[in-house]
Parts: structure tokens; C-alpha cells; sequence
């Protein structure tokens, strides 16, 4: 747990180094503030005069269960570096967490944000930094994990709220509850593992809300779900589909924003057979799509070391940006 504390204490340190801050309410649910945390490279922010910049929206993981806005130990080197050497205005909201919320409702609040984003990030900016506009026009989303999901439905089941959104890039996002490698539940299923997810569901509070648990807070819970099959039954129920590739497809334009899936070989939490799924049904359904996709050795999180000097990040980097920045 040291490590850990070290690991977040030298990212807030980078952060606060590095950008201006500020943090604003996107919505309100039951007396509840969602926040979105903004970041402002100094290098942009400092000067006096008038400019414009790009957007980049980092959707935290945790698998839709943990995670907070930043997470600072899911905000990978390499991710803050992307936003700052790209001189974007860097955007992390927050959502609200399941399995006391129904999953469904987390796809509410990502639209919200996006609609909040349009009609409010410009005068939220320019009261602080009146020399700055956000150009809406010039966005790209990125995430891992379960914040690579919403990335993904944001570039595909929110096109309208999302407008302007340009590149996604997905790290190991395979939790497309409609993939047939998404969640399998092993034979035999783990009784210790079960044990943990079925102790934590009795002990829920009829109306009891999260949006944030920073990692590694409820750590035993997200992996007991993802590794013995049950993070189905704690995304709630969705009668609809909303939760499902299919559905996002069903509703994205025929030439989607740019895609760039990030995967490890070896991902003991979110199969490589998920992704590669993910991205056969995103070619097939869309032939328009401009989808790049890169496996790396590794399991979960294997990136969470490189950097933007890595060679196959670099080129992957250059791909997003000539979608994102042109």
C-alpha cells in the first residue's frame, strides 16, 4: 500500500506541476454533485494571448464498479503526457458507480456530460482563463478498461451528445456485456470469489449512491467480478440493450470517430478474445470505420509503464492525432 500511496502522491505532484486545475458540477442527482475535474496545460494556460485548444476526455476504469475522476493511479505517465504535449484542455468526470447504480444510468450520466460539455466548458474556461476557448470541434476520448467502454460508447452510441468527437482510444475495453468472450463464468466458479461479491450485494443500502472510490478501494470486488464471471449480474438490468455493442452500432454514424483498442495478450481481467471481437464486429457492422488495433505482451494494465518514446505507443499516438488534431 506504500507503493501505491508513493505511486498516487508522484501523479498529483506531475499534475499540479504541470496544469491548472478546476472542478465543476456537470449534474446533480439527489442532491449529489457529479464533478468534472479540468486540466490546463500551464504551457497553454499561461499565456495572455487569444487561442484555442483541443479537448481530450480521459473516462476512468475500475470496471464500472471502482474508480474516481482522476483515479490517480489509473492516469497512466504516458496519458498525461499525451494531453500535455498536445496542449489540450484535459477533461475527467466523474460517474456514478455500480452495482448500486444500474449501468444503464452510467450511460445517462455519459451522455449528460457530453451535452454539459458543449453547452458549458467554453464559459466554465473562459471565466478562469478569459484568453482561452476550448475547440469543440477537435475532441478525443480515451479510457482504460471500463473507461475504454464508455469511450467507446461515447464515439458510437452518443454521437449526437458527443458531437465533435474525432479519435477514441480504447485500452482493453472488451466489457460489452453482448461479446461472447465478455465475462465467463469459469467451471468450477471460485467460492471465495463469489463469497466476496455475494457479501458486498447483501450489504447494499436500498438508495445508496457512489461516484468515487478511488483505487485500490473496492479492488476485491472489481477482480472478483471480472475473474469469476459476475460482473453481469451487478451491471443491473437492461431491458433495452443499452449496454451492448450492438446496440451502440445500431445508433453510430456510418463513419465513426477514428478507433485505436489497446490490448494485452495476456489480460487475465478483460479477455483478449473480447477485443478482438470487439473490433471484428466494429469492421463488420461499420466497413467504413477507421479502427487501428494494437496487442501487446502483457496482461491488464500493461501499459501503465510506457511511454510516449515506446515505438508502437509513438505511432499509435501520431494515428490518433491526425484524426484528432487536423
Amino acid at each position: 500500500m506504500a507503493d501505491l500511496a508513493e505511486a498516487s502522491a508522484r501523479v498529483a505532484a506531475d499534475l499540479e506541476t504541470r496544469f491548472d486545475r478546476i472542478n465543476v458540477a456537470y449534474k446533480t442527482v439527489n442532491n449529489t454533485a457529479l464533478e468534472t475535474a479540468i486540466f490546463i496545460p500551464k504551457t497553454v494556460s499561461s499565456s495572455t494571448a487569444a487561442a484555442t485548444a483541443p479537448v481530450l476526455v480521459h473516462f476512468h476504469g475500475g470496471a464500472l464498479i471502482t474508480g474516481a475522476a482522476p483515479d490517480l493511479l489509473f492516469l497512466g505517465d504516458w496519458v498525461r503526457d499525451f494531453a500535455h504535449t498536445a496542449g489540450a484542455i484535459f477533461l475527467s468526470p466523474a460517474y456514478r458507480l455500480a452495482p448500486e447504480t444500474p449501468a444503464v444510468e452510467i450511460l445517462d450520466d455519459i451522455a449528460d456530460f457530453w451535452t454539459w460539455l458543449h453547452a458549458a466548458l467554453p464559459g466554465t474556461i473562459r471565466a478562469q482563463f478569459p484568453h482561452l476557448s476550448p475547440d469543440l470541434n477537435r475532441i478525443a476520448a480515451i479510457g482504460e478498461s471500463a473507461g475504454g467502454y464508455l469511450a467507446l460508447q461515447s464515439a458510437l452510441q452518443f454521437s449526437g451528445p458527443a458531437r465533435g468527437l474525432r479519435a477514441v482510444i480504447a485500452q482493453y475495453p472488451g466489457i460489452f456485456p453482448d461479446l461472447p468472450a465478455f465475462n465467463p463464468r469459469p467451471d468450477p466458479p471460485d467460492a471465495a470469489l463469489d463469497a466476496v461479491v455475494d457479501g458486498y450485494v447483501r450489504g447494499l443500502e436500498p438508495g445508496a449512491m457512489r461516484v468515487a472510490t478511488a483505487w485500490p478501494g473496492l479492488a476485491d470486488l472489481a477482480v472478483a467480478a471480472l475473474q469469476n464471471g459476475r460482473l453481469r449480474g451487478l451491471l443491473g438490468e437492461d431491458p433495452e440493450g443499452r449496454l451492448t455493442l450492438r446496440y451502440a452500432l445500431a445508433r453510430a454514424e456510418e463513419v465513426p470517430p477514428a478507433v485505436w483498442v489497446i490490448q494485452g495478450e495476456q489480460d487475465t481481467l478483460v479477455a483478449k478474445e473480447a477485443a478482438d471481437q470487439l473490433v471484428d464486429m466494429l469492421k463488420r457492422e461499420r466497413p467504413r470505420a477507421v479502427v487501428r488495433y494494437t496487442v501487446r505482451e502483457g496482461d491488464h494494465a500493461f501499459d501503465a509503464v510506457s511511454s510516449l518514446q515506446d515505438e508502437w505507443l509513438a505511432e499509435g499516438v501520431e494515428f490518433i492525432k491526425g484524426h484528432w488534431l487536423k
